[in-house]
């Protein structure tokens, strides 16, 4: 019998959750008004940076930001730049750029930096939230007309998927996909079965994805029945639109036979490709390279989580993961990229 190990599940509420705005202002009294304005109706929860190097980090940890709210005149990097970083890392984002400048040059500059709406301070509070209120619905309303896909990846083992496909993920999360990492084995041959399931669990909930976990036995996966099965009632379960998995070409006998059991489970859905692991033979051929620099950083962090792996193994060396990224991006237009060979793509 499977068992199965779900990282998190989504509860239904009657009460829509409050939406995340990070705050960036480095006026601390400032600071502490704006956010007792937003946080007094009970529809905002804020979270604060002081500069824009702060705002840098909070922009890259992996948090999904509902809106944005940034001074112009920040120590360290400015928030016209940071603007331009949220447009990259946050594009689902809202930006409301504020400032003490009352000179129409200001309002000019963050327009054409793509900010989403200016406020000039001394600001109302029922401005202020009027703001939020018509950015926050502009938003939602735009995050509904986009299709949203229901992402699906597959690995033999722990950290298979994060290694070949994590910068994807993260990319897909970040546009408000839904990710779920399936792994066939508690990787037992590697280590401990029981940190495995904790290093998993982990880098799941980091990519934002739910982790369905099986118990196929480390270094004799069948490409038969049981693993077909294993992976079709994932499918039943959330009905992907795009699958990623391990590619034919591989030397590793588990990631072979999970290709094989994939192409069988997966033949009603219409996008399927295979992702590159250290154990990837020269015969793998990809097509298709997607750009994950802007997410390179947090796919190595990531990748650390899998602490009882990455001291032992020197494929999951940062430098090595970085260099194998930044070969293939001489293959397209993107320095760092993940290479996928494209089994099915719809139109």
């Amino acid at each position: 019998m499977l068992s199965t190990i779900q990282a998190e599940t989504r509860a239904a509420k009657a009460v829509p959750d409050p939406a995340r705005v990070l705050l960036i202002e480095d006026d601390e009294s400032q600071a502490r008004a704006m956010s007792r304005w937003m946080e007094i109706t009970d529809r905002y929860e804020v979270t604060h940076a002081a500069s824009g190097y702060s705002a840098e980090a909070f922009l890259r940890s992996g948090v999904h930001w509902d809106i944005v709210v940034s001074d112009i005149d920040l120590p360290g990097m400015s928030g016209l730049e940071i603007l331009e970083l949220c447009k990259k890392l946050q594009p689902q984002a809202p930006v409301l750029m504020v400032t003490a400048h009352k000179k129409f040059d200001y309002a000019l500059r963050a327009i054409r930096g793509q900010a989403d709406d200016f406020l000039v301070k001394p600001m109302r509070r029922a401005t202020l939230q009027q703001k939020l209120d018509e950015l926050l619905e502009k938003s939602r309303q735009k995050a509904n007309a986009r299709p949203k896909e229901v992402v699906v990846a597959i690995g033999a083992h722990p950290d298979d998927v994060e290694i070949g496909c994590g910068g994807i993920l993260l990319n897909h999360s970040r546009h408000g996909d839904d990710v779920i990492v399936v792994t066939l084995t508690g990787g037992e041959a590697g280590g401990a079965p029981d940190i495995r399931h904790k290093e998993s669990r982990e880098a799941a909930r980091a990519l934002g994805a739910e982790l369905r976990m099986f118990d196929l036995p480390d270094r004799s996966i069948s490409p038969g029945p049981e693993t077909i099965s294993a992976i079709e009632s994932v499918l039943r379960d959330f009905h992907p639109s795009i699958i990623y998995t391990h590619t034919a070409h591989d030397a590793h006998q588990d990631h072979r036979a999970v290709h094989a059991a994939t192409m069988v489970a997966a033949r009603g859905v219409p996008n399927v490709y295979c992702y590159q692991s250290p154990s990837t033979t020269v015969d793998f051929r990809p097509s298709l390279f997607v750009d994950v620099e802007e997410q390179m950083d947090r796919k190595l962090d990531i990748i650390g989580l899998f602490a009882s792996q990455a001291s032992i193994r020197p494929y999951l060396e940062p430098s090595h993961l970085r260099s194998t990224a930044s070969y293939w991006g001489r293959f397209s237009d993107y320095r760092v990229v993940e290479p996928l060979e494209v089994i099915r793509r719809s139109a």
